[in-house]
């Protein structure tokens, strides 16, 4: 396992533990052949940092135990558009107020991701699995859509941190 994954595997142990009222701690891992299956059926390779991190560490984290919201999504909860998955997300900038005001189908927002967390409120983050921002994660907000310019592992690890902005 990688440095980055194990450092991000020791800090969630600890933060669960925080919360934990002293039970043991186990992260469940996703087989992966559950990823294989996913990748056959869409015709997609998901980057090789989520593969790692739902397969060696997680599947999905509770980052926030008392909201049903800001928490890594477990992997058969992942939500994705079927029809748009294998359409290469183009997007090339962000996107901000004045850019939504002539937009009538918002759908491209989801060509070519996978939503891994909810925010609430219509907010997520969800990561690129085709396109130039392969790998990728993108914040959808409120008539704003930002390019993270983040690898998945160092956003997770900003979100364990505390550090990811539009967390609760």
């Amino acid at each position: 396992m990688t440095n980055q994954l194990e450092r991000i595997k020791s800090k969630l142990i600890k933060r669960l533990q925080e919360n934990s009222d002293g039970e043991e701690i186990t992260l469940e891992t996703l087989p992966v052949e559950k990823i294989t299956e996913f990748e056959n059926k869409y015709q997609i390779k998901l980057p090789q940092e989520i593969v790692d991190f739902y397969t060696k560490v997680s599947n999905g984290v509770v980052l926030c135990p008392d909201e049903e919201i800001c928490n890594l999504e477990p992997f058969e909860n992942w939500y994705f558009d079927e029809k748009l998955i294998n359409t290469d997300f183009n997007i090339e900038n962000d996107l901000i107020y004045d850019d939504y005001l002539d937009i009538s189908d918002y759908s491209f927002l989801y060509c070519g991701t996978i939503e891994l967390m909810d925010l609430g409120c219509g907010e997520k983050y969800n990561i690129v699995v085709k396109g130039k921002h392969y790998g990728e994660i993108i914040g959808i907000y409120e008539m704003y859509l930002e390019i993270k310019n983040k690898k998945f592992l160092d956003w997770l690890e900003d979100c364990i941190d505390g550090t990811v902005e539009y967390m609760v």
